[in-house]
């Protein structure tokens, strides 16, 4: 009983943790353009799924606004969209241009995110 459990609990691990690292993570290095200012050096970070084809989404502006949403594949050809809800209320809509479409964000591209107080978050990767 005792080899049992234990043996249960060690795949139960390795289940776990390959689960983990199979998601990828990484910060997109971009520029904020708000109108009337100097653009200015802003991050992007995401987090896919399991299997790629979806992900969350984060960042906090300069301005201290943090931003917190998903985004979703819709096929090989489809444009990547991913929708941010701000803590002050603000919304953030971003597209990515991804190099390997269907893959996510892991092979690099470009995202372009418009907020609806004005302002542009845009960059390659």
């Amino acid at each position: 009983m005792i080899i049992r459990t234990a043996t249960t609990r060690f795949t139960a691990a390795a289940i776990v943790l390959g689960a983990l690292a199979g998601c990828a993570s990484a910060p997109i290095t971009g520029r904020l353009s708000v109108p009337g200012q100097a653009p200015v050096p802003a991050v992007l970070s995401y987090r896919s799924s399991l299997f790629g084809g979806s992900g969350k989404l984060w960042t906090t502006l300069p301005a201290g606004e943090t931003f917190n949403g998903k985004y979703v594949l819709s096929g090989r050809d489809a444009p990547v969209t991913g929708t941010l809800s701000g803590d002050r209320g603000s919304v953030m809509v971003c597209r990515f241009a991804l190099n390997e479409p269907g893959v996510g964000p892991d092979k690099g591209g470009t995202v372009q995110c418009e907020i609806s107080t004005g302002g542009v978050f845009d960059a390659s990767f």
